[in-house]
């Protein structure tokens, strides 16, 4: 995968990934992915799907970086 994601091959703004497209995007592992994820309140679970909700990851990230 290239970069951040933002949006998916149909245009659409992407919200929500697996592990694997939020360690691409954030440029971190899977275990520390997880572990931020439920820092954010992040984890969506449908089933046996784990998800992570992006824009709630970038608000947490903001806040420990000191910007709002």
């Amino acid at each position: 995968m290239n970069g951040r994601l933002e949006r998916s091959n149909m245009g659409i703004e992407v919200k929500t990934g697996r592990v694997d497209q939020a360690c691409a995007r954030y440029g971190v592992g899977r275990n520390t992915m997880r572990q931020i994820a439920s820092q954010a309140g992040a984890v969506v679970r449908i089933g046996k799907n784990y998800l992570i909700d992006f824009p709630k990851v970038d608000r947490y990230l903001d806040t420990l970086a000191g910007e709002e």
